[in-house]
């Protein structure tokens, strides 16, 4: 007998179940949804006309996330401001709502989004902070969404990180 543990028995410790698509295919025809190896996390690829991409990873063992990653030409501007980069992954999300079919409340959670940014503005938005998580709901199980992360991929294009999470399960 072995301390190693494999996979499988790793993935019967989770609470939460096989992760599944969230992207509505009649909305996104260009969408790959790939389950992982280990039955429980999944990587689902939407391509947009225009060439931008949705990467999103859903994960999380004891919490439940999804974590949405835009490849976009849509909004540039220097990574180092946080106003615009939080206003434009708010609006990039918003965008996704009707096509998105997830069991956390994505919307809810970007109402509370919104109150943040509009909570700072008054304060120049020096309080803004990537990877700050933001309650928006639950007195037995908590969920929050954070803005994770802004890179300059070329000089056209950006990547934006914005996460929602719940549990712990």
């Amino acid at each position: 007998m072995t301390d190693t543990t494999t996979e499988q028995e790793q993935s019967n410790d989770c609470v939460r179940g096989q992760a599944e698509p969230v992207i509505q295919k009649e909305d996104y025809p260009n969408t790959n949804f790939v389950l992982q190896p280990d039955s429980l996390t999944a990587i689902e690829t939407v391509t947009f006309d225009n060439g931008d991409k949705l990467i999103i990873h859903n994960w999380g063992c004891e919490y439940y996330v999804l974590t949405f990653r835009f490849e976009t030409t849509k909004f540039q501007q220097d990574t180092t401001n946080i106003e615009f980069w939080f206003k434009s992954a708010d609006r990039l999300m918003t965008g996704m709502l009707g096509g998105l079919e997830a069991p956390i409340d994505i919307k809810r959670g970007l109402v509370l989004l919104d109150s943040y940014i509009l909570r700072d503005e008054k304060n120049g938005y020096k309080n803004l902070q990537l990877g700050e998580e933001i309650d928006f709901g639950g007195n037995d199980i908590r969920s929050f969404v954070t803005v994770d992360k802004i890179e300059k991929m070329t000089d056209k294009k950006f990547a934006i990180t914005i996460s929602f999470a719940t549990g712990p399960l």
